[in-house]
């Protein structure tokens, strides 16, 4: 019989504990904020397919094309408590292997800390987005095996369950590309791969725009800067967790003008 290796191990430790700590948050919990949006939503999928337009909702707009094609589907086979456990958990067993490749054995108590913290997205209900969180750490999990075929595809599934998460995974990426930009052969493919899904994605808000304006307050600009600066600070000059600086110094300017510029 195989043998399991030490991060083989911790991965599935921490996907244990996260959908643990999911499903009793889910089903002895309190629902979270946005679980009545998600259950309308998810019965007007079940009724209606993928209806382009949803007159019901406040003054109107587009039901899924540009929030999230994937969720609602995979929610109305599995149901939502079912797979929000199963979507936190495979979000914690990618995460522990990206980081234990990264960082090895030291990272592990990262890995256990983010098992236990992500499983609180359920207090949210922000489904779609943990469901494009989890395919993101896929993601970069196949880019660390130079799997270039199966990250276009996760890059793909991505987009398609949280365009804020796709946002999120290519300003990770350009951060990491800024510091590597000496191996810039290696960065191509991906390159391509996020630019073209991301055009496809600009073109569909052309396509169905929404005039709606989500508020960015001054306090939350501040506390954003805060984590980025600090991030920045203590990432620079340790040699092992250089690669992350630029990372908090792209999201510093993708929240700046996100301040600037209402969307």
């Amino acid at each position: 019989m195989p043998r399991t290796t030490p991060l083989a191990r911790e991965a599935l430790f921490s996907a244990a504990a996260a959908a643990a700590l999911a499903a009793a948050f889910a089903w002895l919990g309190p629902p979270g904020s946005d679980l009545a949006a998600h259950a309308y939503q998810r019965t007007v999928f079940l009724q209606h397919g993928f209806a382009l337009w949803n007159n019901f909702w406040y003054a109107g707009r587009y039901s899924f094309i540009t929030y999230s094609v994937l969720y609602y589907p995979l929610a109305a086979l599995l149901g939502i408590k079912l797979l929000a456990v199963a979507t936190i958990a495979t979000a914690a067993l990618a995460f522990a292997v990206v980081i234990g490749r990264e960082w090895g054995p030291t990272a592990r108590w990262s890995s256990r800390t983010f098992a236990v913290v992500w499983a609180g997205i359920v207090l949210s209900a922000a489904f779609p987005f943990a469901l494009g969180i989890a395919l993101a750490l896929l993601a970069l999990w196949a880019l660390q095996a130079r799997a270039h075929g199966r990250f276009a595809c996760l890059a793909a599934l991505t987009l398609a369950a949280s365009p804020l998460a796709f946002l999120l995974l290519t300003l990770l990426l350009i951060g990491i590309a800024l510091d590597r930009w000496a191996e810039w052969r290696r960065i191509v493919v991906p390159s391509l791969v996020m630019g073209v899904a991301g055009l496809a994605e600009v073109v569909l808000w052309r396509a169905f725009p929404d005039d709606g304006r989500y508020p960015f307050s001054a306090a939350e600009l501040a506390a954003a800067a805060t984590f980025c600066i600090l991030g920045a600070v203590l990432t620079w000059r340790v040699e092992s967790a250089r690669r992350l600086r630029f990372v908090f110094v792209v999201y510093m300017a993708a929240c700046l003008g996100a301040f600037i510029v209402p969307s």
